[in-house]
């Protein structure tokens, strides 16, 4: 099967662009300045700033959850369209509670910081905010649907423990070009919290759940294109989860974002490729060359978009569903994935 290629794992420095060029790799730590605005040339030409902003994605996301609930928030800038969702799923009765709507892209303001810093979307009846505290530790999430047609009110507060020596991040910079790249700070951590969703009250201990992250910056290529996965749980009390993503780097075996998550310990992952020989909505197998990875998603929810608009294509697919198979440590032990729920994508945007 080869030798896995190792990757470094070092400290960050102190911004994802330092003289004009991008600090590509894999790091234990978060960049105190992510500035790709700051990029030379990182489209091939010379550019305006706001001409390198509209061309650059970006989005904050986490995926929350415990045995019954998992639960999606996104605040997502395309440029061309912005989004904000909130999904909760109920893996006991399988309903889906989906809050999302389309927006120009000056209503969605992504932070150039995780250090302090808050982002919102709000109308009249809906509020849905992130606010991060890097810098103490914490993230926390607050959901306030209302008057919504086919969906009940709900009411959420999350609070998400980043806490160093307690969650290990895997903070990358991957190249898709000479100095064209896409920043992205990923990390799982304990949650605690609470929803009110139907006047049911739900609450979420620390002991039990779970929330990933994933801050993401990228001059994607015109057509963007990846497939990833990413689920959690408990083995014997201890969390464990991992992040595996087949994107468009240009080194995938020395630039890659995967990794395992083994009671708040990050272990890096080589690269993998995801087969659907069932289609999309079938199972996926996500498997690596070297014998590490070796798992199956099984869908159980479908979100999508299609979108076709001329220039602009959107061909999304969303899945919520059960992971299972193994993931060997560095050591070469197995890690048993046993019906882990988590989500995964499949991503085509031209635009």
């Amino acid at each position: 099967m080869g030798e896995v290629v190792g990757r470094e794992l070092k400290p960050a420095p102190d911004s994802l662009i330092e003289g004009g060029k991008f600090n590509f790799g894999t790091f234990s730590s978060q960049f105190k300045k992510v500035n790709p605005l700051d990029a030379d040339k990182p489209l091939g030409m010379w550019l305006p700033k706001p001409m390198l902003s509209f061309r650059l994605k970006e989005w904050q996301a986490f995926q929350l959850g415990n045995k019954r609930w998992f639960m999606l928030a996104v605040l997502y800038n395309a440029k061309f369209s912005a989004l904000t969702q909130f999904i909760a799923y109920d893996k006991e009765t399988k309903k889906k509670y989906v809050f999302d709507k389309m927006l120009p892209p000056w209503e969605i303001k992504v932070p150039g910081t995780l250090w302090d810093a808050q982002q919102c979307y709000r109308d009249k009846d809906n509020f849905l905010e992130i606010v991060s505290k890097l810098a103490q530790g914490r993230f926390y999430i607050h959901v306030s649907i209302n008057d919504q047609k086919d969906l009940p009110d709900i009411e959420a507060d999350f609070e998400m423990f980043h806490d160093e020596g307690l969650a290990e991040p895997i903070v990358v910079s991957i190249p898709f070009g000479v100095n064209r790249g896409v920043y992205s700070h990923k990390c799982l951590m304990p949650m605690q919290g609470s929803m009110t969703i139907g006047g049911e009250e739900v609450g979420f201990t620390r002991q039990e759940s779970f929330a990933i992250i994933d801050d993401h910056k990228g001059y994607y290529p015109y057509v963007m294109k990846y497939d990833w996965v990413t689920a959690a749980g408990y083995d014997q009390g201890k969390l464990t989860g991992f992040n595996l993503t087949d994107n468009q780097s240009i080194d995938p075996e020395k630039y890659n974002e995967n990794c395992l998550w083994y009671d708040g310990k990050l272990q890096l992952l080589p690269p993998v490729k995801f087969e659907r020989p069932g289609g999309v909505e079938s199972d996926w197998l996500i498997r690596d060359k070297y014998g590490r990875v070796d798992l199956s998603f099984k869908p159980e929810t479908m979100n999508k978009i299609d979108m076709n608009l001329l220039l602009i294509k959107v061909k999304y697919f969303g899945p919520f569903g059960y992971v299972s198979g193994f993931i060997k440590d560095m050591n070469g032990s197995k890690v048993i994935i046993d019906r882990y729920f988590g989500m995964g994508e499949q991503k085509y945007v031209r635009g």
